[in-house]
């Protein structure tokens, strides 16, 4: 399969999964409102009906800020841990729903459907392998989250912190400004290529779990990990081509916020659901990466002779 085919399969069968794109869309939202929500309080009470408020609704002010800062300092600090906790939720949610998406995607271009029943791509049809997905690898799921969540910790503990600690001290006393400024660059270049690298062995070895279900975390890891390695340049193009999607639906959000002022409710309500239209778009192309990567591994998955196909026991 090549990297177009692959990203062509990925875009076919996030669409034809719409609802389970929507799902995704929907619990994030209501779970982002929910964190939100004490912010929207805050700042109603702080506005009220004042002249302030007309303003905010046509643009951002800095003066309001920093005012709302200081008004507020105490519920602020308050509210950062709940974004914190509200982080870690969002990211136990998507780790557990990805397990069913992971399922629709991998089942849905090779199951019939039966007699009486709904063809693949289906509201009806793709709930049922949602669930079925669900019940089989959540368990599995967190623990690659998990893992993947220390491994990003590391890599930022490192290039972030102990690196850059070295940097700055091997340039202490140094009046030559150029080789600092290039090595800066480098060290922001590897920390985004190693979490490139971790965010993808983690969707490859969710594709090795569903691909084969009787495989452990680790194996399904190691198996990720060998894949991504060993075609390293087809699955960045892979992630690179939908990226650029993603670039071009915020290229196009970005124009439109700039020829579309907000100046009464009917276009700060526009505005909303355009936002709700990019997010929803940010959903379906996540989507597609994942599918984009299941067809690319089971596609090279089924040449691969039988002699080492896994047969490891279930396991942790």
């Amino acid at each position: 399969m090549t990297v177009w085919q692959a990203i062509s399969a990925g875009l076919g069968a996030a669409w034809r999964n719409r609802a389970v794109v929507s799902l995704f869309f929907t619990c994030n939202l209501l779970l982002a409102a929910a964190v939100a929500a004490p912010m929207h309080s805050a700042i109603a009470d702080h506005l009220g009906h004042s002249m302030m408020a007309n303003e905010l609704a046509r643009g951002f002010s800095a003066p309001w800020l920093t005012e709302f800062q200081l008004a507020y300092s105490g519920f602020l600090k308050g509210f950062s841990i709940t974004i914190v906790y509200g982080g870690i939720l969002f990211l136990l949610l998507n780790a557990v729903l990805s397990a069913g998406a992971f399922e629709v995607l991998s089942r849905a271009e090779r199951v019939e459907p039966e007699d009486g029943g709904s063809a693949p791509g289906s509201l009806r049809w793709s709930m049922h392998a949602f669930g079925r997905g669900l019940g089989r690898f959540w368990g599995r799921f967190l623990r690659l989250t998990a893992i993947a969540s220390v491994s990003y910790y590391v890599l930022f503990w490192l290039w972030a912190g102990r690196v850059a600690q070295f940097d700055r001290w091997l340039f202490r006393d140094s009046v030559r400004e150029a080789p600092h400024f290039y090595l800066e660059w480098l060290r922001w270049a590897l920390l985004f290529f190693c979490c490139f690298m971790v965010n993808a062995i983690g969707d490859y070895a969710r594709a090795a779990l569903v691909a084969h279900p009787h495989r452990s975390t680790l194996a399904a890891l190691g198996a990720g990990t060998g894949f991504v390695a060993g075609r390293l340049g087809r699955v960045m193009a892979i992630y690179l081509g939908l990226g650029v999607l993603a670039a071009l639906a915020v290229v196009a959000y970005a124009a439109f916020a700039r020829f579309f002022p907000q100046s009464s409710a009917i276009t700060v309500f526009i505005w909303f659901v355009v936002a709700q239209i990019l997010l929803w778009m940010r959903w379906l192309l996540r989507l597609s990466s994942w599918a984009a990567a299941l067809a690319f591994y089971q596609s090279r998955s089924a040449q691969a002779p039988a002699s080492v196909q896994d047969t490891l026991p279930a396991g942790a």
